[in-house]
């Protein structure tokens, strides 16, 4: 009788840390090639091609620092195993008080003040949103996964009964949305991109705080023990349930700062039903997150590779060759790959006769 038997691997795979993404990233592709041949009918080669021209597109730097933000959102979390799967619901926390600050109050006579207060005020937003599930995880003892995901919902009808009612403009041209934030308020573009440089300042703060917490600071180094060993926490004295709120609002606090960013550089206004018109940045982070190997380092050509991927899916859907479907394919195959080479990873399969 032949018998198969998992264990764990007792010394890591070598060069795990790039084999798993990189392998990851090729197999997604190549699985997603074969499922469109096969459904649609696409020619491989054509889906090549068009994916090379995704990653030279102007486009993907404007993807490439959202997801970059939100990636170093949901590592925070991450390293800490908190599973924050509600960045997109803290994404539309922090454009909600940002639509407020730019719609409803004088500061707009201050251009670069209300810009800076939109993000900061979006942040805070954010974080108190995370923290919610963060104080339901640490002192009820309810699983953060299955909040942080309703909280996304419960941020999209928010919204849709502000944009519905009180918050619905008066020059919208028939359409259920807020009017437009001032034009002052708008982020300035980078030249020969679709970016915007506040963005880009924004991702290079944030990215270096955030490695410099992780490697340097008592708080980081909570986090990172929480993540491995909790009870040595316990141990040496440290209130592991403020750690596991701090690391929620954390990560919230950079996703809802994307938020408020994201509505003064791209949509300039929220549109109703919420829920329909959202990009999904939230969700896609985790992908940047977890092809990262929760490695704030390489979370920028993490982000970059995700955003060509989903320029490719857009690409394909104005050209007729299918729906949004086609992004989450891409999406969907390469987290699938990425988890079978990650379970490979940690541990080996043996034959017992």
């Amino acid at each position: 009788m032949v018998r198969l038997i998992v264990l764990r691997r007792t010394k890591p795979l070598p060069y795990a840390s790039i084999l798993i993404p990189v392998s990851s990233i090729i197999l997604g592709i190549i699985l997603s090639a074969i499922i469109l041949y096969f459904l649609a009918g696409i020619p491989p080669l054509a889906l090549f091609s068009l994916i090379i021209r995704s990653f030279i597109s102007p486009t993907v730097v404007k993807d490439t620092l959202i997801l970059t933000l939100i990636g170093l959102s949901l590592v925070i979390a991450f390293r800490a195993s908190i599973w924050n799967i509600g960045a997109e619901g803290q994404i539309h926390m922090g454009m909600l008080v940002a639509a407020w600050i730019a719609l409803f109050t004088p500061l707009t006579s201050a251009p670069m003040f209300a810009k800076i207060t939109c993000v900061l005020a979006g942040a805070v937003a954010g974080a108190l949103w995370a923290a919610l599930a963060g104080v339901l995880r640490a002192y009820v003892g309810l699983d953060e996964v299955p909040i942080t995901l309703m909280l996304n919902y419960v941020a999209y009808y928010v919204l849709d009964i502000l944009v519905y009612g009180p918050w619905r403009g008066r020059f919208t041209y028939g359409y259920i949305r807020t009017d437009e934030i001032p034009e002052d308020l708008w982020l300035t573009l980078i030249p020969g991109t679709t970016a915007h440089m506040e963005v880009l300042v924004v991702a290079i703060i944030i990215g270096l705080s955030t490695w410099l917490m992780f490697k340097y600071t008592i708080i980081g180094l909570r986090l990172r023990i929480l993540g491995s060993n909790p009870e040595f926490l316990r141990s040496a004295g440290v209130n592991v349930k403020h750690v596991m709120v701090l690391a929620l609002a954390l990560s919230g606090a950079v996703a809802g700062a994307v938020g408020a960013l994201y509505l003064l550089g791209d949509t300039h206004r929220i549109s109703y039903p919420v829920e329909a018109q959202t990009a999904g940045y939230g969700y896609l982070g985790i992908l940047v997150a977890w092809l990262s190997m929760l490695d704030v380092r390489a979370i920028p050509l993490a982000a970059y590779v995700v955003s060509s991927l989903r320029i490719t899916g857009i690409t394909m859907q104005i050209a007729g060759l299918g729906g949004t479907a086609i992004v989450f394919l891409f999406m969907g195959s390469v987290l699938l790959t990425y988890t079978i080479a990650k379970v490979f990873s940690e541990y080996t399969i043996r034959v017992q006769r």
